[in-house]
């Protein structure tokens, strides 16, 4: 049987894409801000610390090179073009830098991503800041990743630290807006992939009950936090908490839609705490592997 060529290209690109494994990871970049009206927090204090800073953070990394790396404390694009010149230096791939400038007025703070465009994915539009979060989350990212096989819908976050009852209710309400926005997805394609990643700023420990982001879990079909399938105690931070996650829609877990999970990482490193920290981070980056 002789096959037309587009169908004989399109059997060739499932051949390529079967079976392939990749990753999505989230970084807190503790204060890798540029602009000079910043003042406080630890940020680099010189172009050669600013630099610096870039490669470490990059270096943090899995050895694997990433598919998608979420982003926070982030200034603007010029931060975000720094890190994608140096994710594409270490990884010898074309990192495109994805950013959209944010609201946050208390630390101008922000949320970016990277993404490899060497291995068939791309943005389908462009990344953006949508109705359903804009109220609630002064920092977030959204985007939908393609290929030739399936696509992704991916929020980016970073959301407020709850220091007191007032904060505490104001966090929870950015999670209910999350839930809103994988709901408006879920309920016209219960299969859909999405994932939310970033730093929830969440002080209590996976599963349990009284998460802020235990919201989230009341989706139908599911969102399903990564860290549920961690064998071992989840800790992100210097201080022991789980504040960085990686939330999977119940299609992921399942692999119902091209894209099925297979593994949560956590990448630790010694240089967390004390005044190593203002040249990398008191975050550890947290992976998702898929397989496609």
């Amino acid at each position: 049987m002789i096959f037309p060529r587009f169908i004989l290209l399109w059997i060739v690109a499932l051949q390529c894409f079967a079976g392939e494994h990749v990753s999505f990871t989230t970084l807190n970049c503790y204060w890798f801000v540029g602009q000079e009206e910043i003042r406080e927090g630890e940020k680099p204090r010189t172009t050669e610390e600013y630099s610096l800073k870039a490669g470490h953070l990059i270096g943090l990394l899995p050895k694997e090179a990433p598919l998608f790396i979420a982003l926070q404390e982030v200034g603007n694009d010029g931060d975000v073009q720094a890190l994608a010149h140096s994710a594409s230096r270490r990884y010898k791939r074309g990192y495109r830098p994805l950013f959209v400038q944010g609201k946050d007025t208390a630390t101008k703070q922000d949320v970016g991503a990277l993404l490899d465009t060497s291995r068939g994915w791309g943005v389908y539009g462009k990344p953006s800041r949508v109705s359903d979060l804009e109220r609630e989350l002064s920092k977030h990212l959204v985007l939908r990743l393609t290929n030739a096989t399936t696509h992704i819908d991916v929020a980016v976050v970073h959301l407020r630290v709850p220091r007191n009852a007032e904060g505490k209710a104001k966090q929870v309400e950015q999670n209910r807006a999350l839930l809103r926005w994988s709901m408006r997805h879920l309920s016209k394609n219960p299969t859909a992939n999405l994932m939310i990643l970033g730093d929830f700023n969440e002080g209590l420990p996976p599963k349990h009950p009284e998460q802020s982001l235990a919201v989230l879990f009341g989706a139908r079909p599911r969102v399903v936090d990564s860290f549920d399938f961690l064998s071992a105690r989840a800790v992100t931070h210097a201080k022991g908490g789980a504040y960085d996650r990686i939330l999977l829609t119940e299609a992921i877990v399942k692999g119902v839609q091209g894209l099925r999970f297979q593994s949560v990482s956590i990448q630790k490193h010694a240089n967390a705490k004390g005044e190593a920290r203002r040249l990398y981070t008191d975050h550890f980056p947290v992976t998702v592997t898929l397989t496609q």
